[in-house]
This record gives C-alpha cells, structure tokens and sequence, in this order.
C-alpha cells in the first residue's frame, strides 16, 4: 500500500521542467472601504498586488467535455492547471489568474462555482478556470 500524501520527486521535477510546465500569474488584492463606501452596497476598493509566478501543466478542456464532465455546463475557454499542493491557498486567495495573456476567473463566492480545486494523490491539486468573458 502506498502513502498518498508522499511526494514524487520526478513528478516535481517534471511540473517545474519548462517543456511541460506553463507559466501561471496570480494576482492578489487588499479590500478596503473607500471613501466613498456605503455597508448596505458593499462597495469595497480592491488595490492590486504584485502578481506572484508559478508553473504548473495546464491543458485545455474541450467544450463537449464541459457538458458531460462534473465542471458544469460552460460555453469554452477552459483549462486544467495541475500543480503542487501547496498553491490550493494561492488559488482561493487571488483577485486575477493570467495563463498565457489570459485571464480567467478566480475561487470566490458570488462566482457561481466557475473555479474548481480538487486534491489528487501524491501532495498535487487540479484546478480548473473558465476564462473571463
């Protein structure tokens, strides 16, 4: 029986190796009340951070496969980012997510549930975007 939250080094290496990996850009925010801010619209200022860099294997979900697959009915522009577990906080946390000039949609709660993080075996997450209409 083998441990699945081990990690597998040649695994790393391949998701950090630049034939295979894809450079992913994830931008933070801090939320703010402006001066303008009434508590009844929750119209809060987000100021944006320097975006942090880092690599995973994404590939792109076919539209059919958006049907019949547990990621919902979406039109296109969808993608799976497999990468270490330890970004699954990047991915809840960001305001911006940039895979190849792209953006797509972030993990928050009025979203719809267009952002989904399962946990795989061997410390290693899948992401799936939407991209931004």
């Amino acid at each position: 029986m083998s441990n699945r939250n081990k990690r597998i080094p040649f695994i790393s290496k391949i998701l950090k190796h630049s034939d295979f990996a894809t450079p992913i850009q994830i931008s933070f925010s801090t939320k703010t009340a402006g001066a303008g801010y009434d508590p009844y619209e929750d119209n809060y200022t987000y100021t944006s951070l320097n975006p942090i860099s880092i690599k995973g294997y994404v590939n792109e979900v076919s539209p059919q496969a958006l049907v019949y697959k547990m990621y919902g009915l979406q039109n296109m522009g969808a993608k799976e980012i497999i990468c270490d577990a330890k970004y699954k906080n990047h991915f809840t946390l960001a305001n911006k997510i940039e895979i190849d000039g792209d953006n797509y949609t972030v993990f928050k709660e009025g979203t719809g549930g267009k952002t989904l993080i399962s946990n795989l075996t061997k410390k290693l997450i899948k992401v799936v975007v939407t991209r931004d209409d």
